[in-house]
């Protein structure tokens, strides 16, 4: 049996525990199972001595180095987590997943390329790259407080698009991958200076390109309680505008502007070269499809309502709306998730929008208090008050 199906295994025992008292009783045994609560519960030093410990007794243990990476990286101490994991890459390198992990940690600290690249000849930064690498630098600043104790609410943000796959375009030139990138940093740096309860990561925070795989793998290696994707689609209808929140579609049908979206979105995603995902293929797809990708689908629901309500019409012509998509991304996050269209690329009003600074500074306040009320629903928020800088 190899590594794989072990693991899979491992996860249909788990499953099991939940109403097995053996089952129960072998995991508390088992100290990486014991490590593994800890992570959950956000006990992220105790469950690094532990790994280190058995780290040390046993080197060549593989899950023990992979869980060591997540409470580093849920600690918010990349090199170490890079470090964990690169180590569990040696005594496996075919573990894809965990090469996956460790490609998005190898982002951060992140190197200053922009302005090399410039004096190089090649081609000259976008206002909005501009403001994006500011935002970053000040997001980057404020990294690494997390509160004793329960961990606080995880929440990625997930800027989409990136590198070669510039999303959207509107006729101005405005890129969808420079849009969603400005507005995941501001409002993640809004957010983050809002008070201790909510811990901010992203997928990204430079101009990289990530695969659908990348992307979800974000969400398991912050442990997400929310993975919120931005983006500004090109649509075929342009009177299309206006904020729209989606949550994955599974069974429930979906309108026109969610199938645009989704027939947008997801040819881009198909385009995007990457790794497979561990537990998409054959008999292991299919319990995925069967259970777990449907399981947050109530509370993703409930958070784009959230957001939705708080976020109202906004800065858009169109009224906007709340429902649900067939996206190829939210269906690879094992985690609650909403897909924010902040606007239509195709839409000049919205792109007008987009492209104005102040404006996409007030839509990002408008997320990040959308957000804050999600964190609250959750039971984990901060004290009642706006994002701020």
């Amino acid at each position: 049996m190899n590594r794989r199906r072990f693991l899979v295994r491992l996860a249909g025992i788990a499953a099991v525990s939940a109403i097995s008292p053996l089952s129960l009783a072998l995991a508390a045994a088992d100290p990486l199972a014991t490590a593994q609560h800890l992570i959950d519960a956000g006990k992220f030093e105790e469950a690094v001595s532990m790994l280190r410990r058995i780290t040390v007794d046993d080197p060549r243990n593989e899950r023990a180095f992979i869980l060591l990476g997540r409470a580093w990286a849920q600690a918010d101490h990349p090199a170490q987590a890079l470090a964990a994991f690169r180590a569990a890459l040696r005594i496996n390198p075919a573990d894809t997943h965990t090469r996956m992990l460790a490609d998005i940690l190898a982002q951060r600290p992140l190197p200053g390329e922009t302005a090399s690249r410039d004096k190089g000849g090649r081609h000259g930064a976008s206002r909005q790259e501009k403001a994006a690498l500011a935002e970053r630098e000040a997001f980057a600043a404020g990294q690494g407080r997390l509160p004793p104790g329960k961990g606080p609410f995880r929440l990625v943000i997930d800027a989409g698009h990136g590198g070669p796959d510039v999303g959207g375009v509107g006729a101005s030139g405005l890129r969808e991958k420079d849009v969603a990138l400005d507005l995941a940093l501001q409002t993640a740096r809004k957010i983050q200076g809002s008070g201790p309860g909510v811990a901010v990561f992203l997928t990204r925070l430079s101009d990289v390109p990530l695969s659908l795989a990348a992307r979800g793998a974000c969400a398991d290696l912050y442990g997400a309680d929310l993975f919120f994707s931005l983006h500004a689609p090109f649509v075929d209808d342009a009177s299309v505008s206006g904020m729209y929140l989606f949550s994955l579609e599974t069974g429930g049908g979906q309108d026109a502007v969610a199938r645009a979206v989704a027939g947008f979105e997801n040819r881009l995603a198909g385009a995007m070269p990457g790794f497979s995902r561990a537990g998409r293929h054959g008999v292991e797809a299919g319990m995925l499809r069967g259970g777990m990708l449907g399981r947050f689908a109530g509370q993703s629901a409930r958070y784009a309502a959230i957001l939705g309500k708080s976020h109202g019409v906004g800065p858009f012509s169109g009224q906007g709306g709340v429902g649900t998509a067939g996206l190829s991304l939210l269906s690879a996050v094992d985690a609650p998730a909403v897909f924010a269209a902040t606007g239509f690329l195709s839409n000049t009003g919205d792109e007008a929008v987009l492209a104005d600074a102040q404006r996409r500074r007030d839509l990002a306040e408008s997320l990040a208090r959308g957000i804050l009320e999600i964190v609250r629903d959750a039971g984990g928020g901060p004290p009642d008050v706006s994002p701020s800088l």
